[in-house]
């Protein structure tokens, strides 16, 4: 029961500390979850300091736009659908339903993970002028890996799926979590080549400045905790490494793209996201939780430790050293293009690769492509698919745009082959005249 409380209060953290975010800043329009993340090429104005800082010195920039609020969720897992979850909230569970979710989950592999993260970003403000913008931005993401006799005993209990009893090991069970919250800047130059520039042919290269506090990072194991069925008996050893402090490090990155874009119909861009970065943690913000149990019919046993960084051994003082420095940010190849088809209708594509660092809640590898239907000027219509060539997403959304006031929305299911999840958005901001 004591690791079942331990393990429920990390999946509270998780899920209470948790939209599309580069570890550091939170995507500052729903406009980009609509569209499924295909946004390199179309972002201008203050959400181009996210997506591609270079689209701030391309000619068709507005002069000044101002993003008010924004929020974002992301909720995802590589095993059950939402419609599983969905059905089956608050109804009885028969062993026939608890044996197809535990065979889901499993996939034809015992091993196998239950694998869950999920993230959501608040875009505080953001504003552009000219060839300059800036902002604020709070993201926060977790992840979750479920060793899959964790999820067998909570279906079954110690009688297991067989009901005959079983011994179940919980090891390698973990979670984590982090929070970051900070300000960025960027600029942006036009560039002129000759010859190409005769063509209509227009370039210009920017970067993004961001730097903030590190608020959070969680993280539990468990070491090997084990349930005997005969005799019947829990053995528990689990660890948590916890910040203690709303401000447990600092970070800073530096993004770098460029953009072209050609006749005014078609733009294209590439963005390296956090092409320098560093985030540095104070490890005396840090302890460490220790827990181990033994409990069978005749006795109970408990143990529950807190230690400071200070007390603890240097060996487990180099554990959370590591730990620290292993929490980094990924890189982010960014590749993109938006072509206008008529005067109505543009099109985009995207293809995003993450290059090393561990803080990250999604996809390693991400190609989308989105469009936009414009009947009616003031309400644009939108719809997205994006695919890690093993799993498929789709989305859609709306703008109701009163002059220059706009407020967006987005939804979608998030890796539907394979897992579900789901991605909701929403976004008010001011452009000149009628708006971008």
């Amino acid at each position: 029961m004591r690791q079942l409380t331990i393990t429920a209060i990390l999946a509270a953290l998780v899920a209470g500390s948790l939209s599309e975010a580069s570890a550091q800043m939170a995507a500052p329009s729903a406009r980009s979850f609509a569209f499924a993340g295909s946004y390199v090429a179309r972002a201008r104005g203050y959400e181009a300091s996210f997506w591609n800082p270079a689209n701030l010195g391309l000619p068709d920039a507005p002069s000044w736009s101002l993003g008010l609020a924004g929020a974002s969720a992301y909720l995802n897992n590589n095993s059950l659908s939402y419609g599983q979850i969905s059905d089956l909230y608050g109804e009885f569970l028969d062993d026939a339903t608890k044996s197809e979710l535990l065979a889901d989950i499993r996939a034809g592999e015992p091993d196998r993970m239950l694998e869950a993260s999920a993230d959501v970003g608040a875009h505080i403000i953001g504003a552009s002028i000219w060839r300059f913008a800036f902002g604020v931005s709070s993201v926060g993401a977790g992840n979750l890996n479920v060793n899959s006799d964790a999820v067998e005993l909570l279906l079954f209990g110690n009688a297991g799926e067989d009901g005959s009893g079983k011994d179940f090991s919980l090891d390698g069970s973990e979670a984590q979590a982090w929070a970051f919250t900070g300000g960025f800047a960027s600029y942006a130059h036009p560039i002129t080549i000759p010859g190409l520039d005769y063509f209509g042919m227009k370039f210009s290269v920017g970067a993004t400045l961001k730097y903030g506090v590190a608020h959070t990072l969680a993280r539990l194991f468990d070491r090997g905790t084990i349930m005997t069925a005969n005799p019947l008996a829990v053995d528990v050893e689990a660890e948590a490494i916890t910040s203690v402090d709303a401000s447990a490090g600092q970070f800073w990155s530096l993004d770098l793209g460029a953009a072209m874009e050609y006749d005014r119909d078609l733009v294209v861009g590439v963005v390296l996201s956090n092409a320098l970065a560093n985030v540095s943690w104070n490890e005396e913000e840090f302890e460490l939780h220790l827990l181990t149990a033994q409990a069978d019919f005749d006795s109970t046993t408990s143990n529950d430790t807190t230690l400071a960084f200070s007390e603890l051994t240097a060996e487990q003082q180099d554990q959370i050293i590591e730990l620290l420095g292993a929490a980094d940010v990924a890189k982010e190849l960014r590749l993109g293009g938006v072509y206008r088809v008529t005067p109505m209708f543009t099109a985009s594509f995207d293809y995003v690769e993450l290059m090393g660092g561990n803080l990250r809640s999604r996809w390693d590898r991400t190609f989308s492509a989105g469009g936009e239907l414009r009947p009616v000027s003031f309400l644009p219509l939108r719809i997205g698919l994006a695919t890690d060539f093993g799993h498929l997403s789709y989305t859609g959304g709306f703008g109701i745009y009163a002059g220059p006031v706009h407020t967006d929305f987005a939804i979608g299911r998030w890796g539907v082959a394979g897992g579900d999840g789901i991605v909701g958005a929403i976004s008010v901001s001011i452009w000149p005249g009628n708006g971008y």
